[in-house]
């Protein structure tokens, strides 16, 4: 599915550049070897990165 029209991303391709130890969503599109344009996918792909970093993330359980 398209994130970002403007640069035609799709979310897989975001989603690997989120887990690839992205820092900003700047980071995931300059690893995807574009720029932001309008701006509409951006809360979208902040949530990626988010989601990369819970996922990164040791869980409580595994602690035990």
């Amino acid at each position: 599915m398209y994130v970002c029209i403007c640069n035609a991303l799709k979310d897989k391709e975001l989603e690997a550049a989120a887990r690839d130890n992205s820092g900003t969503v700047a980071d995931v599109f300059r690893r995807c070897g574009r720029k932001p344009q309008c701006g509409k996918c951006l809360p979208e792909i902040a949530q990626m990165i988010e989601d990369a970093r819970d996922f990164g993330q040791p869980s409580a359980l595994a602690a035990e």
